[in-house]
């Protein structure tokens, strides 16, 4: 039997190799937690376009509706409010915005995203 020699290398690669390992599944974890973070965003994002281009066509209801369809677990807020101001600073005729913020629970937080469309005259 050997004895331990002063400055004995061995083991240090299994210990290295099991770090390594325990770092590459930390940062693949990380990278598709990142991924299906981003495609719930993009989900949210469509979804409040579509809300929004169904308020401005109909009424808030409709755009719960939508949403609803796509994710049951989704959050609707449409909020309308009149800007009498134009772009010169002027008062211009009253133009009806529509705000649509559709909020989807992701698995780490909440993700949100605001669509403003020009509500459709009657």
């Amino acid at each position: 039997m050997r004895s331990p020699t002063v400055g004995d290398d061995r083991g240090f690669v299994t210990v290295e190799a099991a770090l390594v390992f325990t770092a590459i599944t930390a940062v693949v974890g990380v990278v598709i937690t990142g991924v299906m973070t981003l495609a719930t965003y993009l989900s949210a994002v469509g979804m409040a376009r579509d809300a929004a281009r169904a308020a401005a066509l109909g009424d808030g209801a409709s755009a719960q509706t939508v949403v609803a369809a796509a994710d049951p677990e989704a959050q609707v807020t449409v909020s309308g409010a009149g800007s009498r101001q134009g772009t010169s600073g002027q008062d211009n005729d009253a133009t009806d915005l529509l705000t649509v913020t559709v909020v989807v629970p992701g698995r780490l937080f909440d993700i949100s995203a605001t669509a403003v469309i020009v509500n459709e005259p009657d």
